[in-house]
């Protein structure tokens, strides 16, 4: 079996979703999705060269020849993100070449289901569970933690039993929003946010926060101890992720424990702030990190610091299903992000025999494979504008 063409189909979602299609000489064709950004399905492109005629079956070969070809380049990370899209649809190949499922491959499952993260953003607009929708010229209203309580019941009604919210949204009112300092005034509406979500959901379900690397060292600690009395599952990004050591000391002054690792690619990235136990929890981005393998070294590597391994997740549903079959079999899984609630084509992208999403957990099946089939219609809907769908 060899390769014949490695195609893409950009989407217009929440984010921009990157789908890669590899087709074979057997008629076998596997599925894969990109981390989208600047560059990625250029990149896709120029590995494509290196593809043609290679036995897609050989992953591990092909990985490491597509990551030898780019490991110069000036834009290593899109290549990486190229990189792990196509990894994906090999694996796909695979198993459907072999009558397995992913899952199958990597050694078998250690857990049925998988718990899924909806990651909620905010108060703000969209409750997917009644279609209701708050003033979204009013932003008092929308991020107030009212909002976000509401939201968080509709959430927990559907099912989930974790979630997360934003915290940097705009009712803070920073004096300046460059360098996003904190005044005491800030930090108490934070807390009342976090609040307002815990008493609504109570302690069975799990919060977790996210910063988007909003705050200075002595900020972060301000806010990650203003939220111990809430128990959350993790606070997330509180500080930009150069400074490892600077996450250290964040991560060292709070018994809120703290995740980050979206913005990190392969097990390199992780070796540092694993080895100098700068963190509690780890959120590799799956198909940014170095595809399925990848992060399964990187989950490997971090259960021998006995630090959980939550993967972020921005993308679609195969890049969720994908994310699935490896959290099904590495140990120290914790939660699958899942960010795309309020798409509601999300589900219908792809044919199957069960909901992607169900009450909160993933069910893998036993279909060879993802065991996902793209509906094409439903692509070709949603393409972003100028683009066509595989061509």
């Amino acid at each position: 079996m060899k390769i014949t063409g490695v195609n893409t189909a950009l989407l217009q979602a929440n984010f921009e979703w990157l789908l890669i299609k590899v087709v074979t000489d057997e008629g076998v064709i596997g599925l894969g999705e990109a981390h989208w950004g600047f560059g990625v399905k250029e990149a896709i492109e120029r590995l494509e060269l290196h593809l043609i005629g290679e036995d897609p079956k050989n992953i591990n070969y092909l990985w490491e020849k597509m990551y030898r070809i780019v490991a110069g380049a000036a834009w290593q990370g899109s290549f990486i993100c190229a990189i792990s899209g196509v990894e994906i649809a090999l694996w796909d190949i695979l198993g459907k070449y072999s009558g397995l499922p992913i899952w199958q491959l990597l050694g078998g499952k250690q857990r049925d289901s998988i718990r899924v993260l909806a990651d909620l953003h905010a108060g703000a607009s969209y409750k997917p569970g009644d279609g209701t929708k708050v003033n979204e010229n009013n932003p008092e209203e929308m991020y107030s933690p009212e909002a976000y309580a509401n939201h968080a019941k509709d959430a927990v009604e559907r099912g989930y039993d974790a979630i997360k919210f934003d915290i940097d949204v705009p009712i803070l009112k920073e004096r300046d929003p460059i360098n996003h300092v904190l005044y005491p005034a800030q930090v108490d509406k934070i807390v009342d946010i976090v609040s307002a979500v815990r008493k609504q959901v109570g302690r069975t379900i799990d919060i977790a926060i996210d910063c988007h690397w909003h705050y200075n060292t002595s900020d972060a600690i301000r806010v990650a101890k203003a939220l111990e009395p809430f128990d959350l599952l993790w606070l997330e990004d509180p500080v930009r992720p150069e400074n490892i050591d600077v996450i250290k000391k964040v991560t060292d002054s709070t018994s809120t424990p703290i995740c980050t690792g979206e913005n990190l690619y392969m097990r390199y990235g992780f070796r540092d702030l694993l080895e100098k136990q700068a963190v509690d929890i780890i959120e590799p981005d799956f198909p940014r990190s170095g595809g399925i393998s990848e992060m399964k070294r990187i989950a490997e590597l971090a259960e021998s610091y006995y630090v959980p391994f939550a993967p972020h997740n921005v993308g679609g549903p195969i890049a969720t299903v994908a994310a699935a079959h490896l959290c099904s079999v590495v140990p120290n899984f914790l939660v699958l992000e899942f960010h795309a609630d309020d798409i509601t084509w999300f589900g219908s992208l792809v044919k199957s025999n069960a909901p992607v999403i169900d009450r909160g957990y993933i069910t893998l099946s036993d279909e060879p494979g993802l065991g996902l089939e793209l509906d094409e219609d439903v692509a070709r809907a949603h393409l972003k504008s100028g683009e066509r769908l595989f061509e």
